[in-house]
């Protein structure tokens, strides 16, 4: 999951779902059933946008650990409207209100800064209250229990499941790469717009629930 241009997942404990790297589906944050400040079109139509609401809070909180060029999501979050409030510390996680983590690198390396920087249990504490969380490569693998890009690593074991290589060994190519198509297990309203449309990977590892 080493990410399409745009992301690997939308999650919430309510709400998990696919992000694809097309360019109709950048942000969609839920708390439960209710969309937190954001103004969106009606299902069915053909392009979709989500917009900063005028009268709520318009600001996302974004953590950047400092092991790749975030530059792309940071166009993307003023574009749709949001400013940008970056992380400095772990009370800095605990009292955003919305919260992207675009994970660029190694898992091992990702864990240890932010262990180093004791963030580890407030982003832990921050998803567990059910709180609008994006996770964008390693932001999503560190959700499940470990992974095994360096050995075994524990991530935050917020999903159980453990994020591994493709086995190359029935011929699959690894790192895979290229268009394939969804299969939707659960409905989810980020997907509305995707349909039958076919998705763009770049990833060497995956989730195994």
């Amino acid at each position: 999951m080493e990410a399409a241009p745009f992301g690997s997942s939308l999650f919430t404990p309510t709400s998990l779902s696919f992000s694809s790297s097309t360019s109709q589906s950048l942000l969609f944050l839920r708390s439960g059933n209710d969309t937190v400040g954001l103004k969106f079109k009606p299902r069915g139509s053909r392009s979709f946008a989500v917009r900063a609401s005028s009268n709520g809070d318009s600001v996302v909180t974004l953590l950047d650990y400092g092991a790749g060029n975030v530059r792309s999501v940071r166009n993307a979050i003023r574009h749709l409207g949001f400013d940008i409030k970056d992380v400095q510390t772990a009370e800095d996680i605990l009292t955003a209100n919305r919260l992207i983590f675009p994970g660029v690198g190694a898992f091992a390396s990702m864990m240890d800064v932010l262990n180093e920087k004791g963030m580890t249990e407030a982003l832990r504490t921050y998803i567990k209250e059910d709180r609008p969380f994006l996770g964008i490569c390693l932001g999503l693998q560190l959700l499940f229990e470990c992974s095994t890009e360096n050995g075994q690593v524990n991530g935050l074991g917020v999903i159980p499941g453990v994020v591994d290589r493709f086995d190359s060994s029935n011929g699959l190519q690894v790192p895979h790469i290229g268009w394939n198509a969804l299969k939707v297990r659960e409905g989810s309203g980020i997907l509305d717009d995707i349909g039958n449309r076919h998705v763009y990977f770049v990833h060497s590892y995956r989730a195994v629930p």
